[in-house]
């Protein structure tokens, strides 16, 4: 399930204002590499602890700008978000069922789930 999040604010003044936009701006970046890296087979197997884990030890971090917490908490969110994705594409695929041979009625050539 994907929640949205809005706060309101009374008195926000323009400067504030600015700087939350220009946080979304680098959070958006950090999600959007996120996907372009780890949406694929690349991510399949890995957590979000890991993606995090990797970025610490190879510097990735230091180019968005923004606090720990709030990259390391937009890595676990797009990650969650990568799995919930993976997830609703996997359906199951049945086989049509063909007509039971002439010589073996009984059989059937219906594959199970």
């Amino acid at each position: 399930m994907k929640v949205t999040r809005v706060a309101y604010s009374r008195r926000l003044n323009p400067g504030k204002y600015a700087a939350l936009v220009e946080q979304a701006r680098r959070l958006g970046r950090v999600r959007s590499q996120v996907w372009q890296r780890y949406g694929s087979v690349a991510g399949a197997a890995l957590s979000d602890r890991q993606v995090r884990d990797r970025w610490l030890t190879v510097g990735t971090h230091h180019q968005f700008g923004v606090l720990a917490n709030a990259w390391k908490e937009t890595v676990r969110d797009a990650m969650a978000d990568i799995a919930a994705h993976r997830e609703a594409a996997m359906i199951g695929v049945n086989r049509p069922c063909t007509a039971a041979p002439p010589n073996k009625p009984s059989v059937s050539a219906c594959s199970p789930r």
